[in-house]
């Protein structure tokens, strides 16, 4: 059994291996400057070979199945073939959403036309919730009232055969969207796998509803691909609309960004680290830590090598504030240490930054400092989160005659 399934193991992975060499060539025939994805251009051209071949197959295939629908008098053929329809509009999408992202910034637009690559997975999702519905309203008159499919046994072997296309489509779609980071070409890709399950299920109750002479079969495959195609709609159009709202950037890129300020001589850490994504560009920005000893120029300086080191790795752009770090002596790091103790002991604080401490001169201090709130804390709480953390400070440290905390917004990190 375990030889069994190492070997299989081992042919997956060559089968893995084999598909992403295949498509890997392709794409090279195909996209000029295939390696450099961080072009807008070659960007422009990935979305381009994606759409285009979709819709050249979307449209041999459509007509396939619809004769084959029209046909047989199969409702869940036609029903198939509907679906199609929905992934020819989606794929025009695509293409002009890729072309209208690629335009340059305008004086209206002044940060591009990227996000055009988010509202094309939620403009498919539409079309896929409407399509289930027609579908839908034709599978159940199906089902109300039945009728003979004229079954031939070409008929499954045909569109048998438009599965092996959409396996295609889909590992190619898939390889180019991964390439590029696009969610709307991985939709797309989505989308051919989906296809080609519904029709093996259409294939498999054609040759049931045959076998046992039950026509309505043909009416409850037909609903089941309705129903599908609304879930799916609905799970698209949620998951379009993240990065449209404002989605949070993935931890592994926070941590790059991270390593990337800190690895600049003289910045000690990075806090508030906020991104917003353009489809096509990152623009980042953050706030470093900087010993209060280095003057403004160095200051200045650091800042700016962490910003041209930012927009390298990430293209678009970034803009870093230096924030001065006290100098650390004993008392400051001693009071630091007492800080940090109340602040793990508080509800809903989850760490701090940006520790000072301002004397008034008569043995009384000021603490100020940012904290980080627990992600399950309402931002409406912020206010009244920073006043418990006050009340705990003033109850547990001595002489501190105030305390001025910043919470950290929820899309700072």
């Amino acid at each position: 059994m375990l030889i069994s399934r190492t070997i299989l193991i081992k042919e997956q992975r060559a089968v893995m291996a084999f598909l992403d060499s295949l498509n890997r060539g392709i794409a090279k025939r195909l996209i000029t400057d295939f390696d450099n994805v961080g072009e807008r251009s070659v960007r422009l051209r990935y979305g381009l070979v994606a759409g285009l071949s979709s819709i050249v197959a979307t449209i041999i295939l459509f007509t396939v199945k619809l004769v084959l629908g029209i046909m047989a008098d199969s409702v869940s053929v036609i029903a198939d073939a509907f679906h199609l329809l929905s992934h020819l509009a989606n794929s025009i999408v695509l293409v002009a959403s890729f072309v209208i992202a690629s335009r340059p910034a305008t004086e209206k637009t002044p940060f591009g036309h990227g996000r055009m690559e988010h509202i094309a997975p939620l403009l498919m999702a539409i079309f896929l919730i409407v399509t289930g519905i027609q579908v839908g309203e034709s599978a159940v008159h199906q089902i109300a009232e039945p009728h003979e499919v004229h079954y031939w046994h070409a008929l499954p072997w045909i569109l048998a055969a438009t599965i092996v296309v959409k396996q295609f489509l889909y590992q190619f779609f898939r390889y180019l969207g991964k390439r590029i980071h696009s969610h709307a070409i991985l939709t797309n890709a989505d989308h051919q796998f989906i296809e080609a399950i519904i029709t093996l299920a259409v294939i498999a109750g054609l040759i049931a509803g045959h076998l046992f002479h039950i026509p309505a079969i043909d009416g409850y495959l037909g609903a089941g691909v309705a129903l599908w195609l609304v879930y799916l709609g609905l799970v698209h159009a949620k998951s379009a609309l993240v990065p449209l709202l404002g989605q949070a950037p993935e931890p592994e890129m926070i941590e790059r960004i991270r390593e990337i300020a800190v690895g600049v001589d003289g910045v000690e850490g990075v806090h508030e680290i906020i991104v917003h994504d353009y489809g096509s560009f990152s623009l980042v920005s953050l706030h470093a830590e900087m010993p209060e000893k280095l003057s403004t120029r160095q200051m200045h300086g650091a800042a700016e090598r962490v910003e041209r080191r930012l927009t390298k790795e990430f293209g678009g752009d970034a803009v870093c504030h230096a924030d001065p770090l006290m100098e650390r002596t004993p008392e400051i790091e001693a009071l630091e240490g007492e800080f940090a103790r109340v602040v793990e002991e508080t509800e809903g604080v989850s760490g701090f930054h940006g520790f000072r401490v301002v004397g008034t001169g008569d043995d009384q201090i000021i603490i100020v400092a940012d904290i980080n709130a627990d992600l399950s804390v309402p931002e409406a709480k912020y206010d009244e989160l920073a006043e418990s953390l006050e009340e705990q400070v003033m109850k547990r440290m001595k002489n501190v005659e105030y305390c001025t905390f910043y919470v950290t917004p929820k899309y700072a990190f």
